[in-house]
């Protein structure tokens, strides 16, 4: 699973949708976690984020599916993310970032916002 710091950086460049079978993490009155996962009965009411947003703040956590096929896309040549057992990372290369982590989740998270943080506009 995803960091949180890392989904609250990443949402501030993806407007992200939940689908069936993500996982949120929604932040109670009182600061308490509660880990929701988006179940059908969400989508056929159409009450995903409404539901979930009334309880607290809602932090939304990608699927490694998803954040690679986010590399993919902005990826000019291709990339590799591989587990490497003497160091007990996870490394992802393509040919303009190297990273690692402890999950492929969170390896595939720092690459993507290296690259969205490369490619944001200028603030003024």
């Amino acid at each position: 699973m995803i960091r949180v710091d890392l989904a609250k950086k990443l949402a501030k460049y993806i407007p992200w949708e939940p689908k069936v079978g993500d996982l949120t993490i929604v932040y109670g009155e009182l600061g308490e976690e509660i880990i929701e996962p988006i179940i059908l009965r969400h989508v056929q009411e159409k009450k995903i984020l409404l539901s979930l947003r009334e309880v607290g703040d809602l932090v939304w956590l990608p699927r490694l599916s998803m954040l690679l096929y986010e590399l993919k896309i902005r990826a000019t040549r291709g990339f590799s993310l591989k587990y490497e057992k003497d160091s007990n990372q996870w490394f992802y290369r393509d040919d303009e970032i190297e990273t690692h982590a402890d999950t492929p989740e969170n390896t595939a998270a720092l690459a993507l916002l290296h690259k969205l943080k490369d490619h944001a506009p200028a603030k003024p």
